[in-house]
């Protein structure tokens, strides 16, 4: 009875140590940096607010390039630069546009100013 109580008792600790390591990555956001080209846009069945997917090469701070996947609820001005938060788990989280003038030097290497 004692030692069920024990492996219940390191079963339960298990679980939330995975619990936390899971909200842990799930709120854990890196930047990336594209350039919208309207070329790449997709028109979607509608879902939600989401009418347009975009498939684009995005770049981290250090110049690593990344094809990331997402949906917006219009078409993006083309030519804008835009932050990507994204999420190893849900993947693009939100957007902003920004500057050219702000993004990463090995960022700016990739693109014409």
């Amino acid at each position: 009875m004692k030692s069920k109580k024990v492996v219940l008792g390191i079963v339960a600790a298990i679980l939330v140590v995975l619990c936390m390591g899971v909200a842990f990555l799930a709120t854990q956001n890196e930047d990336y940096y594209t350039q919208i080209d309207n070329n790449w846009v997709q028109e979607i069945a509608p879902h939600g607010e989401m009418n347009y997917k975009y498939t684009l090469s995005a770049y981290d701070e250090n110049g690593n390039e990344k094809d990331i996947v997402f949906e917006t609820s219009r078409v993006l001005t083309d030519d804008a630069f835009l932050c990507l938060k994204v999420n190893f788990i849900r993947g693009v989280v939100t957007w902003a546009e920004t500057e050219y003038e702000k993004l990463p030097v090995k960022v700016q290497q990739y693109y014409n100013k």
